[in-house]
């Protein structure tokens, strides 16, 4: 494809990993039970492991990934979501690389833009371009201003005042980001055609309720960076491939208990230090710590039964969730003359993501962000509103004769005004129980990049922890 021709001398850079001392926190003196792997949870295994820990890992589904895992379907490698990465994605980056994943070599990528296209009754369709030459202010505000083309000129300049404040200016407290964009004066076209659509990409939360802080956040460390954070990077192979594959048997590999296809029914507190794990085979383990790596509706249901737990069972349940429904839709012939990644106006779906890169070039992904405020009966009426729509959007592309709609009802929490302060920590009122997952990275949305740090946070804590425990135990023995 063109863009690969393009953009092939770019490098994905990622900053290393530092390995923690093996020998700081010995493995005799009991295993780590990490419960879930997901992106989180493989994280903060991988990070105990390479610390010298014994770890325990447990997984009801058969593959890893959690809700970014690969899965064969009609003989094809898909996704349960489609995910975008961007240079910013620092620590998933490094993570890929500890389990010898060079990102060059499975990720795509192209300078920060976005290509819209509006879906308008009775007319052709229209292209909506912002495609800065670079992430300078300037060139920014040029390919801003280009993009609010029809707008009075005294408004667009307004706009481009408001984005300067927006990522510069203060923000003391959270508010909606729909009413942020007035107050900065984003023109209601900018709104509805650049950033109504950019915020449930980054957010899975529309504007009207998303927070702003969080939205903020990302903007921020994605544009204010350096060239290399901006990039968007498209996935050339499967999800799996990326990191949950190669870090599963990096694990095996040191030495970890790996158990996929079993599922946690219970944890029992049954002495200091020490958990009792029931499993769905009717098998008991024992742990001396125990870090959840689900969704929070799993983690909420997992927690011990104890009441000095309630306080993280709330915070959890305040979460809230929002869905995710990816439809793909296959095509007799291969698809060519598609951007790696187009936004959709005006339609059921809003972003368009070809899977020719990822190695299946009969096939593309429509995804679709708050599911749940577009409700459909079932599946099928769902994807051939998709089909239909792309037909008049790309008049050369025709019908599909085949389609898959996966949808996740619990992809991400509700990322509203406020959330930030409701958040659980990773360390939970019961030593020993830990949780982890993107809910408990402040200041980020439901993310690959917070979910890999809220793994290695919760790794970090579990080492800490311990560490602290066996001074304590040094200094006694030696006082006796």
């Amino acid at each position: 494809m063109a863009y690969r021709a393009q953009y092939q001398e770019a490098k994905v850079v990622a900053e290393p990993l530092v390995d923690v001392a093996p020998g700081r926190c010995p493995a005799n003196r009991g295993p780590i039970a990490v419960i879930g792997a997901g992106w989180s949870g493989l994280a903060a295994a991988w990070q105990l492991a390479r610390a010298g820990r014994q770890v325990v890992l447990i997984e009801a589904a058969s593959n890893p990934g959690g809700r970014a895992r690969t899965l064969s379907l009609d003989g094809a490698s898909l996704d349960n979501g489609q995910h975008i990465l961007v240079g910013a994605c620092r620590q998933v980056l490094a993570q890929m690389q500890s389990v010898g994943v060079n990102p060059s070599d499975v990720l795509e990528p192209l300078p920060f833009g976005l290509h819209m296209r509006e879906l308008v009754p009775d007319h052709e369709p229209r292209l909506r371009a912002m495609a800065p030459h670079s992430t300078r202010p300037w060139h920014l505000a040029t390919a801003l201003y280009r993009f609010l083309d029809g707008e009075k000129r005294s408004s667009r300049l307004a706009a481009l005042l408001g984005v300067i404040r927006m990522l510069n200016g203060s923000l003391p407290h959270d508010r909606p980001v729909l009413e942020w964009l007035r107050h900065t004066r984003q023109t209601p076209g900018a709104i509805r055609q650049l950033w109504d659509p950019l915020c449930l990409a980054v957010m899975n939360t529309p504007t009207a309720t998303a927070s702003a802080r969080l939205f903020r956040n990302v903007l921020r460390q994605t544009l204010l960076g350096t060239e290399q954070d901006a990039r968007l990077l498209i996935p050339t192979r499967s999800l799996g491939e990326l990191f949950p594959d190669p870090a599963l048997a990096s694990l095996r590999a040191a030495g970890a208990d790996v158990r996929m296809s079993t599922r946690l029914v219970r944890i029992d507190r049954i002495g200091p230090s020490v958990f009792g794990l029931l499993l769905s085979n009717g098998e008991r383990l024992r742990a001396r710590q125990v870090i959840l790596a689900t969704t929070p509706r799993s983690a909420e249901r997992l927690l011990p039964r104890s009441m000095a737990l309630d306080s993280a069972r709330g915070a959890l349940s305040a979460l809230g969730a929002r869905s995710i429904c990816t439809v793909y839709l296959h095509y007799a012939t291969p698809l060519t003359g598609l951007r790696p990644l187009t936004g959709l106006l005006n339609q059921h779906g809003q972003w368009l993501v070809p899977r020719a890169l990822s190695g299946e070039p009969h096939w593309l992904a429509v995804v679709i962000s708050a599911a749940e405020t577009h409700p459909e009966p079932d599946a099928e009426p769902r994807w051939r509103r998709v089909a239909r729509e792309l037909a008049a959007t790309f008049p050369k592309l025709g019908m599909p004769d085949r389609a898959r709609v996966i949808c996740e009802r619990f992809a991400t929490f509700d990322a509203r005004t406020g959330i930030d302060d409701l958040r659980p920590n990773v360390r939970t009122p019961m030593p020993g129980v830990y949780l982890a997952g993107d809910y408990c990275v402040r200041g980020l949305p439901s993310t690959l990049e917070a979910a890999v740090q809220g793994g290695l946070q919760a790794a970090a804590a579990c080492l800490a922890d311990t560490e602290g425990e066996e001074s304590r135990s040094l200094r006694a023995g030696a006082n006796f």
